[in-house]
């Protein structure tokens, strides 16, 4: 099924640009460019934004593009140590595994970094793999959190059910859309609004954002920072109000403990 989706894909992406491209002298077809894998590091950092792409992401790069250039302080933060995953966990013929393997590398940065906080932000099928991660990861420990973000999340074979130890999971999904790229979407089960997510953010695809362009479902930064979607308010704002609640929680305790002399702090995602 999936190796059908990734056929259509292809095909759609490939029908769209001869559709709206005017004719031209045949030419070599380029080389396919594949985004590699960037593994989480089990290096010290405070925070960490692990990135999972959908279904073809190594070759269209949507939430590549999301890795390489939406800044940390966009989702409230200063700084964050940065991972890519493709939804499957690059394990092409047995997905599970490669959920586990994702968990394995979050469970090791966390053992090193046991008060910092993880961020899984998955588009389409990544969607629902950050969900399949996080339901795996071990007990913790430390005071460190885990967010989910699901950008329109899709897979008929996965239930979006929230897994134990989430702090918070944000959910936005994409309706009425006027892409035909949003049917492959629609077959691999899109899950629209997910009762058990704290926040679900509905954009109307016959809707325009900041820039001018329609909703749909390849459009993973505006899912992500859009503020046009019901109710008002972008994903990336929502999350930085849940990671500040972290270092004002710090704050208190330090006001509320016997002065001492002052130290250099320190801010967590």
């Amino acid at each position: 099924m999936r190796a059908e989706l990734l056929s259509l894909y292809l095909l759609g992406c490939f029908a769209a640009g001869a559709a709206e491209q005017p004719a031209a002298p045949a030419s070599p077809m380029p080389a396919v460019q594949v985004r590699a894998q960037r593994p989480l590091p089990p290096q010290q950092a405070e925070v960490a934004l692990v990135f999972i792409g959908g279904f073809g992401d190594e070759i269209s790069g949507i939430v590549h593009a999301l890795f390489r250039r939406v800044p940390a302080s966009a989702l409230g933060v200063q700084a964050a140590l940065r991972a890519y995953y493709h939804w499957n966990g690059d394990n092409v013929e047995d997905a599970p595994a490669g959920y586990r393997s994702m968990a394995d590398d979050v469970a090791a940065f966390r053992r090193t970094n046991p008060q910092a906080d993880v961020v899984l932000i998955g588009h389409s099928m990544g969607g629902a793999a950050a969900l399949q991660v996080a339901a795996l990861l071990p007990a913790h420990a430390g005071a460190g959190r885990v967010f989910v973000l699901t950008l329109d999340p899709v897979d008929r074979m996965v239930q979006p059910v929230r897994p134990q130890g989430v702090s918070w999971w944000g959910n936005a999904y994409v309706v009425n859309s006027l892409s035909g790229h949003d049917f492959i979407a629609v077959v691999g089960g899109r899950w629209g609004h997910c009762e058990q997510a704290d926040l679900n953010i509905r954009f109307d695809g016959r809707r325009t954002d900041e820039y001018g362009y329609h909703y749909i479902h390849d459009d993973a930064e505006a899912l992500l920072t859009s503020a046009g979607g019901q109710p008002a308010g972008s994903l990336s704002a929502a999350l930085a109000k849940q990671l500040q609640r972290k270092a004002a929680g710090s704050q208190a305790d330090v006001a509320q403990q016997p002065q001492r002399p002052k130290t250099n702090g320190h801010q967590g995602q």
